[in-house]
């Protein structure tokens, strides 16, 4: 690789590590070219880039980073996702295919500036999504104001029932 190459391959690097919410390294060592084409339209329909890498070169760009410690130990063929949208969209994507592809595996990756093994990675896949975590937040919120607003149409609702029996008991003694 020429040295200018380097240079952008550097720079993108290091921009996606800066912007991306959370990061995954996988080994894709045994997977065919047709595999990881698809692995990439479904990570770009998440807002997810998958870069190939040389492992130095992403030691490189985490240099000085607290991120920094955590790739010493990359070794092998590594592709690193960088997710731009939400984590939990990517970690599903890529937990699903491994589970497609065996020569596909999860080495390990960062959310946020804390790094998280593979197997946090798909703790982290079975979660819902942010729409659905949003909904049953908001569920949750309305839950006490609905409950509110029930009793006090209970009251009213209560006291016209006990306003139509007695006037139903005085239209039968009649």
């Amino acid at each position: 690789m020429k040295r200018e190459q380097k240079e952008l391959s550097l720079t993108y690097l290091r921009d996606s590590f800066q912007k991306a919410s959370a990061v995954i390294f996988a080994d894709y060592k045994g997977v065919s070219s047709e595999e990881m084409n698809l692995l990439r339209r479904n990570l770009r329909t998440k807002n997810v880039h998958l870069k190939v890498a040389k492992n130095n070169l992403v030691r490189i760009a985490l240099k000085g980073t607290s991120k920094e410690q955590a790739v010493d130990k990359l070794a092998g063929p590594t592709a690193t996702c960088f997710a731009f949208g939400d984590p939990v969209e990517m970690a599903k994507t890529i937990a699903d295919f491994t589970k497609k592809v065996e020569a596909f595996s999860i080495k390990d990756g960062f959310l946020g500036d804390q790094a998280v093994s593979e197997a946090q990675i798909k703790e982290l896949a079975t979660l819902p999504s942010r729409e659905v975590l949003i909904a049953q937040m908001l569920s949750v919120m309305n839950g006490p104001i609905r409950n509110f607003v029930c009793v006090l149409n209970a009251v009213q609702r209560d006291f016209t029932r006990v306003l139509q029996a007695v006037a139903d008991k005085k239209g039968q003694s009649n």
